[in-house]
């Protein structure tokens, strides 16, 4: 994504799933604020609507909020209001079936004793297209380049759906499951 955006661009990221990567890879470049993240639990559903809020503050640059599938299924209907009101924005959904966090949380903390952090699997690129959106479902890394790149020159509101590996299995960057 930082490859993706021009320095100029706001992104706005949900907690779960994108926060470790984006706290830790993401390269904001210039001054302002461009980055925005909730990373308290509670606030599942924030980037959608907190990318709504940016792109009214910094209309003539691009804002795009990323979201794990989970904060998705908590914000879906604002998909509505991005095509109502004809906001350029793009959203990205990490796709891993699962509250990543918190799921990752309770395999360091509670020796692996999940509980209510799976669900089913959903084409969010279907969904949005139902709400009148552009979408990319992308399941193969080779194509998450282009997705991006189409979406982001799109100039009206697309959403791009990466179908990835559970937060829990990954080596994500933070300290406490790195062991």
């Amino acid at each position: 994504m930082s490859r993706a955006l021009d320095a100029d661009a706001t992104l706005v990221a949900d907690p779960g799933t994108p926060c470790p990567y984006f706290s830790a890879y993401h390269v904001v470049r210039g001054t302002g604020r461009r980055y925005f993240s909730n990373r308290a639990h509670g606030a599942l559903g924030y980037a959608l609507a907190a990318a709504v809020g940016a792109h009214f503050g910094r209309p003539n640059v691009k804002t795009v909020a990323v979201m794990g599938d989970g904060s998705f299924g908590m914000c879906a209907g604002e998909l509505e209001t991005l095509v109502r009101l004809k906001l350029p924005l793009t959203a990205v959904v990490i796709s891993n079936a699962t509250y990543g966090w918190i799921k990752a949380g309770q395999r360091a903390g509670y020796g692996e004793r999940y509980f209510s952090v799976d669900f089913s699997a959903t084409d969010h690129a279907a969904v949005a297209r139902a709400y009148g959106l552009k979408s990319w479902r992308v399941t193969e890394p080779h194509d998450l380049a282009p997705a991006l790149k189409a979406a982001l020159a799109a100039g009206e509101p697309t959403l791009v759906d990466i179908v990835c590996q559970p937060l829990h299995e990954a080596k994500a960057p933070v300290s406490e499951w790195v062991a």
